[in-house]
């Protein structure tokens, strides 16, 4: 088998998950709603071995007949976690979480496989994770997908589950996508911030050389373990659920997967702006409704992803044409442009001005600054319902003047834009999996400081892509000024990330600042800003995003470039 290209149907088409499972008890408690395990049962077959599953399971108490089940699958950094079994549970959700990163120190249980397969275990995988040297099936992708496999019978072992569903996060989204295309025991799936192509890694779909350098290995890997070559396969409804920032997903190839599916399938997608690989209110209202369609069998509508057409309006203008499934009522929609940044990750994502409603579309201004050479806008719809659809990212060179263009701005940000632009710096607290925000805390909002001005904040500390946008680059000798207003004694940590060599670098400013009543302002240069090794940032006009977080509560206004 080494050395051969193999397809989703060649590389799974023999797999047996029908060993036994002899599943063994752990650990077992009961809450008010929920009964609580803590179980190991075996999967796959490599030689006389088996792989050792380590797994959290959940169940409602009370009640009969059949459940839907859900198998949850974390990010590859992540294991089995009860606070996310929890909260399905609670949803009347039979919930399986195993384990598939393997060997983790510090943890109380983790799954086990045979040493002939120990690239398996996420912390030593080195290039079983990301390359197919010899075949996809000699990858750490191939026992993640077989644990999976594993976890999908022992669910359907249960004689309490009915419809099972499957939820996968980053990799484990990757998971998800091989699951949904070589599994019939599903009913649908939920892969979030994930959809593959992750052998393009570095090369911009938009960017001005986007060839990926092919030979044997690259073919083995994208054929056998990327999530767009698993796609035509599917054979369940597919919640695709992304974030446009996306640090280790490329949001402009996402809809490509998603288009890949089989058009008689079911299938929809949202979009979370600026987000960076985590999901908001919106997305998870979405997953939630999805669930309920596909494996309780409520009567939701579930939209088509919107359609957007970036063109030239009938008096000049530049215009993003959006239009909806007709099958549903549209409540609102939002359109967000940006301008010529290639890399998806660091676009500043600002949202347009409606300008007028037709019958079977909306049409919003494009208003881009005179030099860009290029647009991107997404749609995000919203339906009476409560279901919410994205549209995918279109892309319009620009070649021409438009009468809505604008000039370049000194002025980053003042509170009369609201929170537009700002997205989330930190996700290390108010998560759950570390990808779904907390519900009770709102994201970004405008703080009331002092003489009644508002100020921009966020418990998650803020991050700011604008200064990567051609309208508010900055010249060479620029200076950052801003307002802040901190109540308390506080240091506020400003980063900058500039590229070096095609290498990120943060540059660190911590800035003390005492606890006052009133708006301070502040004024830094380039070598405000430092690495560990003490080494300046060059210049303000190299970075490709600012951030600013503190512990304590504190709110900006008024950014521009002197």
């Amino acid at each position: 088998m080494a050395n051969k290209i193999l397809t989703p149907t060649t590389l799974w088409g023999d797999f047996d998950d029908s060993l036994p499972l002899n599943e063994s008890l752990l650990n077992e408690k009961k809450t008010e709603h929920a009964l609580l395990r803590t179980i190991r049962f075996y999967g796959r077959a490599v030689g006389n071995e088996r792989v050792n599953i380590f797994a959290r399971y959940g169940e409602p108490l009370g009640g009969g007949g059949k459940r839907p089940a859900i198998l949850i699958l974390p990010d590859s950094s992540l294991t089995a976690d009860f606070s996310v079994v929890e909260r399905f549970v609670a949803q009347g959700y039979c919930v399986l979480m195993p384990d598939y990163r393997g060997s983790w120190k510090g943890t109380d249980g983790y799954t086990m496989y045979p040493e002939s397969v120990s690239y398996a275990n996420v912390r030593i995988s080195g290039r079983h994770f990301d390359h197919a040297d010899e075949s996809a099936k000699e990858t750490s992708w191939y026992e993640w997908v077989a644990v999976a496999r594993y976890g999908v019978q022992f669910l359907a072992s249960l004689p309490q589950v009915g419809n099972i569903g499957a939820i996968g996060i980053r990799d484990g989204g990757d998971i998800v996508w091989q699951l949904a295309a070589t599994c019939d025991k599903l009913s649908c799936v939920v892969p979030i911030c994930a959809g593959g192509w992750q052998a393009y890694r570095g090369i911009n779909k938009y960017g001005e050389s986007f060839e990926l350098k092919m030979d044997d290995e690259r073919y083995r890997y994208i054929a056998g373990v990327e999530s767009q070559s698993y796609a035509p396969y599917v054979k369940c409804p597919v919640l695709m659920l992304c974030s446009t920032n996306d640090e280790r997903f490329d949001a402009d190839r996402a809809f490509d997967t998603m288009a890949r599916v089989n058009p008689s399938q079911e299938k929809t997608f949202y979009f979370a702006a600026r987000y960076n690989g985590h999901i908001g209110n919106t997305g998870l209202n979405d997953l939630d409704l999805f669930l309920e369609k596909y494996l309780k069998g409520r009567a939701v509508f579930v939209p088509q992803p919107a359609d957007v057409q970036i063109e030239e309006d009938v008096d000049g203008e530049l215009v993003a044409k959006i239009s909806f499934d007709r099958n549903g009522e549209v409540t609102y929609c939002e359109v967000y442009m940006a301008e010529d940044t290639c890399e998806a990750a660091v676009r500043d994502w600002v949202q347009c001005e409606l300008k007028r409603r037709e019958p079977d579309e909306q049409v919003f201004r494009l208003n881009t600054c005179r030099g860009a050479s290029r647009v991107f806008a997404f749609a995000k719809a919203k339906y009476s319902c409560g279901f919410a659809v994205s549209s995918r990212i279109a892309m319009k060179r620009i070649e021409k003047a438009y009468s809505n263009q604008v000039d370049k701005c000194r002025i980053l940000y003042s509170s009369l834009n609201g929170t537009d632009s700002f997205t989330l710096d930190r996700f290390d607290k108010n998560t759950l999996a570390d990808c779904f925000l907390d519900n009770s805390v709102s994201p970004i909002f405008l703080m009331n400081g002092p003489y009644r001005i508002r100020g921009v904040a966020s418990p998650y500390g803020l991050r700011f892509f604008r200064i990567n946008d051609i309208r508010y680059r900055p010249s060479e000798n620029a200076l950052l000024k801003f307002d802040i207003f901190n109540p308390e004694t506080t240091t506020v940590q400003i980063t900058i990330c500039a590229e070096k060599n095609g290498v990120n670098i943060k540059y660190v400013c911590n800035l003390f600042l005492a606890g006052c009543q009133c708006w301070t302002d502040h004024v830094l240069s380039a070598k405000d800003f430092k690495t560990e090794e003490n080494k300046p940032l060059a210049k303000l006009s190299d970075a490709k995003y600012i951030s600013f977080y503190s512990s304590n509560e504190f709110c900006l206004n008024n950014l521009l470039w002197l």
